[in-house]
């Protein structure tokens, strides 16, 4: 993404808090600012040669180009929420072995869907922080989390306890002291990716590609008080080469695992 020209425009005919977010935007990503006239966004992008727009609109935020919307969603996280209230089981929980309170690292944040439903379930003493490294979508995250419109009250405290730190992973993990989280989890980019996935394929472009390394491994292990937790394609080998030895998740249709360090006192 470094290499993307990127500016910030408003709908058409825009409102004067549109044109408010427009400065703080300036500040945050360092946009530049295209006034939208008439244009289309197809014609904008044309006119000032650019590859993406961030665009203002009246009820949310939007990182678009000609062919992809990007914006803040709670995805699945809200149907994966109300199960778990239900009583049914979730293997991130499992996984993560979650205790009401406990502390979460989620170092691969993105749109939070996973972080949400950590949150949820820790409750109001829970704690979590999600690192990200593309400013973009950090921004859009946690303006999705402050601002997305829900009646559930219970829901919008989980949205709003999640701390969103636009940072690289590794450089975050070494800054922090031992055991200072209960639990660190990866959610990498899949080096198989799932193709079906409309959401993934619309973030890809602005996603971290690397894959988990050893070193970040060892050094989450380090933070961490009682485990470490990463998931992958329900196929792939690759946690267990990164020293992964409990797994969680899959059944008949699962796609995806969630593997554990756990770690011994």
């Amino acid at each position: 993404m470094l290499d993307k020209v990127i500016k910030v425009t408003t709908t058409k005919n825009p409102r004067d808090n549109q044109l408010i977010k427009i400065k703080e935007i300036q500040e945050k990503l360092g946009l530049s600012y295209v006034e939208r006239k008439n244009y289309s966004i197809a014609d904008l992008i044309e006119k000032y040669k650019c590859d993406y727009l961030f665009v203002i609109k009246r009820d949310k935020l939007v990182l678009t180009d000609i062919n992809t919307e990007l914006f803040w969603h709670p995805n699945m996280a809200f149907l994966k929420i109300k199960a778990i209230q239900k009583g049914e089981s979730d293997p991130i929980i499992r996984a993560m072995d979650l205790q009401k309170g406990d502390s979460v690292l989620d170092c691969t944040l993105g749109f939070a869907a996973d972080s949400l439903v950590v949150s949820s379930y820790l409750g109001d003493e829970g704690t979590i922080v999600g690192t990200e490294v593309n400013k973009y979508i950090a921004y859009l995250t946690a303006e999705g989390l402050d601002n997305y419109n829900t009646d559930g009250l219970e829901i919008k405290s989980a949205m709003q306890r999640i701390k969103v730190i636009n940072a690289d992973y590794n450089n975050y993990l070494k800054s922090l002291e031992d055991n200072s989280f209960d639990i660190v989890y990866f959610d990498p980019m899949f080096k198989v990716p799932n193709k079906k996935s409309e959401f993934m394929n619309s973030l890809r472009p602005f996603a971290e590609h690397s894959y988990l390394s050893l070193e970040s491994v060892n050094e989450a292990l380090r933070v961490a008080r009682k485990r470490v937790v990463a998931k992958d394609r329900m196929f792939s080998k690759e946690l267990e080469s990164l020293g992964f030895t409990e797994f969680y998740g899959g059944g008949a249709r699962g796609s995806t695992k969630y593997g554990a360090i756990i770690k011994t006192i």
